[in-house]
């Protein structure tokens, strides 16, 4: 299963157009998709109350609880976020931080999953100079922190109007190219 994590606030932007493509290949390729929209979730951030790094449980009751569920039972997870001053947004940070109960589970209390997981990254910058230096180093420590190889990452700068992704035909096919890479 390729599951896939839109963390801008507009559904139907340019992540949300790149991440589409991304498992559209996925599919394509044989592989069964799954979309979470964290904007449209119930996420409470993290407590900070320690019980995860015992348990590797999140005493959260929310919507989380069902990524946390796909996240473990992934072969392959795409998240995607617009840059904002050089991070990813806030409904993404939350996520990460969210999924410290699987650090503990990976790194705590050695439940490892049992099976290799693929990561990729997707950042969109409106800036042409956007920094992704900070988003893609969080992504990339969320991915290794929870047990997730990373495969692959397109970082694309200067993609402001909503849907101008649509125009960017060479990025569109490289996200298509690495969906059917995860498949």
């Amino acid at each position: 299963m390729v599951v896939g994590i839109l963390g801008s606030p507009r559904r139907g932007g340019n992540c949300d157009i790149l991440l589409e493509q991304c498992l559209k290949g996925a599919k394509e390729s044989g592989a069964t998709v799954r979309k979470f929209v964290l904007r449209e979730l119930k996420m409470t951030p993290c407590q900070g109350c320690n019980t995860c790094l015992t348990s590797g449980e999140c005493m959260v009751v929310d919507d989380m609880r069902e990524v946390h569920r796909a996240l473990l039972e992934a072969d392959a997870v795409v998240v995607a976020s617009p840059i904002y001053f050089s991070g990813p947004t806030c409904i993404t940070k939350c996520m990460i931080d969210r999924c410290q109960c699987l650090w503990a589970r990976e790194n705590l209390l050695g439940r490892k999953v049992d099976h290799p997981r693929k990561g990729v990254i997707l950042l969109v910058g409106g800036d042409p100079e956007a920094v992704f230096r900070n988003a893609q180093s969080e992504l990339k420590a969320f991915f290794k922190g929870i047990g997730i190889t990373f495969h692959a990452e397109i970082m694309i700068a200067g993609v402001e109007k909503l849907g101008e992704m649509r125009e960017r035909q060479a990025d569109l096919r490289r996200a298509l190219e690495i969906g059917k890479e995860l498949a």
